[in-house]
């Protein structure tokens, strides 16, 4: 009979009979909890049908409805409805075919944070009516169509629609991957200049100049041989806006003085490049010649739109208050902007 008893229990069995214990203890401590009021950042965005994704352009964001099958042709009332939001610049509403899911580009204002903005977004686009028109779909941030002077006009012919094809499937898809769009305004075929629209992120994006000349230009010129440039065309901006952080346009006529310039620069004042921030001295420096002198008088652009009347370039300067801040090593208070190799801004508070 003793052969046949049990085993007495393994070593381990009271550490089992612990773990069990402390299982039991938290489990009554988690239900004798009350509910919790709401869920964490992360997990809100984690069960919303909208992601939200970073662009190029620090002050866009992209949000791109994660099911397709719950896409609809378009968004009803989403611009009007996000433009309430505070905190809400502007709002560009893509327009996508049936077998694509929506998005839309978001602008924040100055001083905006993301992370509580989004939450905002979010909720804003999971109340939207799951029917949709078709109209809502072509609506842009200017309120024009989304796709260009293309649509409801008469049919393209020649160069301009071989441009215009070459846009659709070659450009379109990369930059609306990034948030934005490009649309065809116009075609000159005696300069061989094509005339762009930029929307959603690409507009006041630091790298909206890059992408023009490196990439949009160099595949309408491989597809199409007569194009010889490309330009955007900024919304009408008026410098006189009684909105002090309205966008800020500057015509650059700049007056040779080689002599300002060395000056500035031996005060202390930094001289920064438009495609990376990156600080111009040395010899790059001593070829800037030309310079014209853009005072805020109190304001604070997000952007500022320079057209240089003279070589054509054409920069967006991102942040202006930024170039200008004491903690970050300017101890001038003032900034200089090099637009071209031989050209610049000085931006003064």
């Amino acid at each position: 009979g003793a052969l046949l008893a049990a085993p007495p229990p393994p070593a381990t069995q009271p550490m089992q009979r612990l773990r069990s214990t402390r299982a039991a203890t938290a489990l009554r401590t988690l239900v004798g909890r009350p509910p919790r009021s709401g869920l964490g950042h992360l997990a809100r965005a984690c069960l919303s049908s909208w992601a939200s994704l970073e662009t190029p352009n620090p002050n866009v964001r992209k949000f791109e409805r994660r099911a397709l099958e719950a896409s609809t042709a378009g968004l009803p009332g989403a611009r009007s409805r996000l433009l309430s939001l505070e905190g809400v610049r502007d709002v560009f509403v893509a327009s996508v075919d049936a077998e694509s899911a929506p998005w839309l580009s978001v602008t924040r204002t100055e001083g905006s944070s993301w992370e509580a903005l989004e939450a905002r977004v979010r909720a804003v686009l999971e109340e939207l009516p799951e029917e949709a028109t078709a109209d809502a779909a072509s609506t842009s941030a200017s309120g024009s169509r989304s796709t260009g002077a293309e649509e409801d006009a008469a049919p393209l012919t020649g160069t301009e629609a071989e441009i215009l094809e070459v846009l659709t499937h070659r450009v379109r898809p990369s930059v609306q991957a990034d948030g934005g769009d490009v649309a065809l305004l116009r075609w000159d075929a005696a300069s061989g200049e094509v005339l762009l629209q930029l929307r959603g992120a690409c507009r006041g994006c630091p790298q909206s100049a890059v992408t023009l000349q490196e990439t949009i230009l160099r595949t309408l010129k491989h597809f199409v041989p007569e194009v010889r440039s490309v330009r955007s065309e900024e919304e009408e901006l008026s410098a006189d806006s009684e909105d002090p952080c309205a966008d800020l346009p500057w015509q650059h006529s700049g007056h040779p003085d080689p002599q300002a310039v060395q000056a500035l620069a031996a005060a202390g004042t930094p001289f920064f490049s438009t495609f990376a921030g990156m600080k111009v001295e040395g010899p790059k420096l001593r070829r800037v010649r030309f310079l014209s002198r853009l005072e805020l008088a109190g304001r604070t652009p997000e952007h500022i739109f320079i057209t240089c009347g003279d070589c054509k370039a054409r920069r967006t300067i991102e942040d202006p208050q930024d170039l200008l801040r004491k903690d970050k090593g300017n101890a001038a208070g003032n900034a200089a902007v090099v637009i071209c190799p031989t050209c610049c801004v000085l931006i003064t508070p």
